[in-house]
């Protein structure tokens, strides 16, 4: 008689479930971002993009593309449609003319669109989360942090 075997439940191993846990939060976390971003009449690459400018202004386009996990020429064709759109600015350093540095347009900044966007999607998602709980999600995600950048640390070592 042929049996299948039985599956391990990966819910058994603790480090297992964190991994599980913490791959199912970043889809959601996605899933929202990408559907709250269409609210504001960008794509999620886009978003990812605009935020990643707020919070590092003057990335190159290595750097934007490292940021999102993006390739250059998909980062590069983002960038072509928020240029035309007047929300990202290309510049180009008087002391190194071979790179370009990307930076959000004063005007889109002004706009409040990104701030408003930014407090309400962050808002939103801890809105019915107690001060014990984000508590308790700051301190996970500070050990988890800990431990992965120990881990990448050792082996690079």
């Amino acid at each position: 008689m042929n049996r299948k075997p039985e599956l391990q439940d990966p819910w058994n191993n603790p480090s297992e479930k964190v991994i599980s846990l913490f791959k199912s939060v970043q889809k959601i976390y996605k899933e929202l971002l990408f559907e709250k971003s269409r609210q504001y009449g960008f794509t999620g690459p886009q978003i990812g993009l605009i935020m990643g400018l707020y919070r590092n202004p003057c990335l190159t386009l290595n750097e934007a593309s490292k940021w999102l996990g993006l390739s250059k020429s998909t980062v590069s064709g983002i960038v072509d449609r928020l240029v035309a759109q007047g929300v990202v600015l290309r510049e180009i350093p008087e002391d190194n003319r071979r790179i370009i540095r990307l930076s959000l347009a004063p005007e889109f900044v002004q706009s409040n669109c990104l701030i408003d966007f930014k407090d309400k999607f962050a808002a939103n998602i801890f809105k019915n989360a107690s001060e014990e709980e984000i508590e308790k999600i700051t301190s996970g995600l500070e050990i988890l942090h800990r431990l992965m950048k120990e881990t990448r640390d050792h082996e690079n070592h």
